[in-house]
């Protein structure tokens, strides 16, 4: 019995190829990658237009990776952050597509909302209340739950 070992080197050669043949199939430009072994982070730049154009591309990437939809993900702890992320497989490489977002400063903190659709501003050093989430370039004034399909 034969027993194949890929170095480390090899499997982070195929997933990078696994995600450029992903990226040439969807013709998205305004993209980077980054890999670790069999790991491969797709991120949609701000080159790829404005919010709604970055989470439509992030979608158009996560489709094609058999991902389910794009959900909003927030930093809990430190400076205020939201991306959009989802994952899935091309290859034998696992594929996580995220799309950063801008998250909305107000006098007095960051702007985030609650599972009830109520606003706040989080002051600097503050941590995100459990449930809530960071209000972000893809609100509109009355702010909702996230999810892109």
């Amino acid at each position: 019995m034969t027993i194949t070992v890929a170095s480390g080197a090899a499997v982070t050669a195929a997933a990078l190829l696994e995600a450029a043949a992903l990226i040439e199939r969807s013709g998205i430009s305004g993209l980077y990658v980054t890999c670790s072994e069999d790991h491969v982070t797709i991120s949609v730049s701000p080159l790829a237009g404005d919010a709604r154009q970055r989470a439509s591309a992030a979608a158009a990437l996560g489709e094609l990776v058999g991902a389910g939809p794009c959900r909003q993900r927030n930093n809990l702890t430190g400076s205020p952050a939201a991306w959009l992320a989802c994952a899935g497989h091309a290859g034998d490489a696992i594929i996580e597509i995220i799309a950063h977002l801008a998250v909305r400063a107000v006098p007095g903190g960051t702007l985030a909302a609650g599972p009830g659709g109520q606003q706040a501003a989080i002051a600097a050093g503050q941590q995100l209340p459990a449930g809530w989430r960071w209000v972000t370039d893809l609100d509109g004034q009355d702010a909702g739950q996230r999810e892109v399909a």
